[in-house]
């Protein structure tokens, strides 16, 4: 199934460069080793669990001072990571992700709204569990640089916080004095580093 899907995303990602090289925009891929996508939810009210889910595919389209035109992102759900094996499958199993139905998490950017010091806001969708909602991330661009072989890398952050329930994840069992074992309220964390396509 992982072949299946990063053969897709490789074959979407080409398209996409494709069409931007077409168009004359200057286009990042995202650099699958030094991406990631974090989240952290509340446990019984005490305490935290973080994650990660890969980020297996990344374009965006950016103007001539690195900040997004159009972002679009691929996440792998079947290899979502607590750290935890146990927990782990269960996050994968029909109970939360389903990733044997839903495989990838998606996003798509609707608008970018630059601010200042390179920070931007990207409304868009977010597909999750085969359910797609609008969301905004908070993002900043921390700079670039041009690595040994010649090639410009840029770095970004980006946040927003989601309420599970929204993508149908619903399961909410609570403690005998009533707190949720798991919270409703999600916070997302992305560190993005990107390759300049030439």
């Amino acid at each position: 199934m992982y072949r299946a899907i990063t053969s897709f995303l490789g074959i979407t990602c080409a398209a996409v460069l494709s069409a931007a090289a077409a168009a004359g925009a200057d286009t990042i891929v995202g650099d699958q080793a030094h991406s990631s996508a974090e989240f952290v939810v509340t446990h019984m009210a005490i305490s935290s669990v973080h994650g990660t889910i890969p980020i297996v595919a990344l374009q965006a389209t950016v103007d001539s001072h690195f900040i997004p035109q159009s972002i679009e992102a691929k996440l792998d759900a079947t290899a979502i990571d607590t750290h935890y094996a146990d927990r782990d499958k269960d996050l994968r199993s029909s109970s939360w992700f389903n990733v044997a139905v839903y495989p990838t998490i998606e996003f798509k950017s609707t608008k970018i709204i630059p601010s200042s010091n390179g920070k931007f806001e990207v409304p868009g969708i977010l597909t999750i569990h085969g359910v797609s909602k609008p969301v905004r991330l908070d993002a900043k661009f921390l700079g670039s640089v041009v690595d040994g072989r010649g090639r410009t890398h840029a770095g970004y952050t980006a946040t927003t916080t989601v309420d599970r329930r929204d993508f149908g994840l619903n399961w909410g069992k609570t403690t005998p004095a009533g707190q949720l074992m798991v919270a409703d309220e999600v916070g997302i964390n992305l560190n993005i580093e990107g390759i300049l396509q030439k």
